[in-house]
């Protein structure tokens, strides 16, 4: 019954946090080289820009055999990057904690310095599972990790977790940029229409996109029942033999670039959007030609324009950040 009083202590500890619609971790591990720790952690991650990502932690240490009477308890800040890059890949940490550590015979102040690094699996874009190892080094006074006191412990410790996404997503990186888009404002009352003709050496993928007008708006969808922005670009090239990635921050490095104006676009390239300026690519669609392209919004695979004075398309008009050329 331990580990689960440990817990719940830990989460009722900082159920005050905000996650801000960013990540929440939950991990259990074990320290080693003699610390004969399990660990509890709860954190909130906010992203940063496209690399990094920082939020508050919770900490508990509690030793095998001596429980409370040799424990960790504390609350600090963490720095991460590389995380929400791909699927399944590696990402960095470190981290820092205050609170209180109690031994055999006293409790005092104590600080808890960590640096690792972990591995993530993230099948959806608000779901992860992951494992991290980490050096610890629990420093009594605190003093700081470089001139700790002789009774300071450190070690190795292996941690698992889950990770759930709450709120609106702020990466740019992964499932959580490419499969949920900005929200646009209402359509038009006249929607556009196709061009008579499409030419070009991706003109099938682009009337093979276009076969898929109307389909319904489905969260990591890649099929003909239902799409995201990224699984109906890469389904309908796919129809042609060409391989594209599942992500949308993926395909923003496939094929070639091309300059983000109209004149430069040919039917097929791939337009790509931020829901931020300056941030990372969050939604991506096809050019099919005069000024309008397809793609997968919150009301299903529709045509929109690329125009300014268009109420819809001057919402895109300042989202728009760059464009690819898949079939040369």
């Amino acid at each position: 019954m331990r580990p689960r009083i440990e817990l719940l202590l830990l989460i009722a500890g900082v159920s005050h946090l905000h996650a801000q619609g960013r990540d929440v971790d939950v991990l259990y591990g074990r320290w080693y080289r003699g610390n004969r720790s399990a660990t509890y952690e709860l954190r909130t991650t906010t992203p940063v820009g496209n690399t990094f990502g920082h939020g508050l932690a919770a900490y508990v240490l509690v030793h095998d055999s001596l429980g409370r009477r040799r424990a960790f308890y504390g609350a600090g800040w963490e720095l991460q990057a590389l995380r929400h890059r791909r699927t399944f890949g590696p990402y960095a940490l470190a981290g820092v904690a205050l609170g209180i550590s109690t031994d055999t015979s006293t409790q005092q102040l104590a600080a808890l310095w960590s640096i690792g690094g972990g591995v993530e699996w993230r099948p959806i874009s608000w779901v992860a599972l992951g494992m991290e190892a980490r050096y610890r080094l629990q420093d009594m006074g605190p003093r700081g990790f470089w001139r700790t006191s002789s009774d300071a412990r450190d070690g190795v410790s292996l941690a698992f977790g889950a990770s759930l996404g709450i709120g609106k997503r702020g990466w740019s990186g992964g499932r959580a940029a490419s499969s949920r888009p900005p929200l646009p404002p209402p359509t038009p009352p006249t929607p556009p229409t196709p061009p008579l003709m499409i030419i070009g050496n991706a003109s099938g993928v682009v009337r093979t996109a276009l076969d898929a007008l109307g389909t319904p708006y489905v969260w990591g969808g890649t099929a003909a029942n239902g799409f995201d922005c990224s699984g109906l670009v890469q389904w309908a090239y796919a129809q042609h033999g060409v391989r594209l990635p599942r992500m949308s921050r993926d395909q923003a490095r496939s094929g070639n670039e091309v300059p983000p104006v109209l004149e430069a676009l040919r039917p097929g390239d791939v337009l790509l959007f931020s829901a931020q300026p300056g941030g990372g690519v969050t939604h991506v669609g096809l050019y099919v030609g005069e000024q309008t392209f397809i793609h997968s919004s919150n009301d299903g695979v529709k045509l929109s324009r690329l125009e300014a004075r268009d109420p819809d398309g001057a919402w895109w008009v300042t989202r728009w950040v760059g464009a690819r050329r898949v079939v040369p």
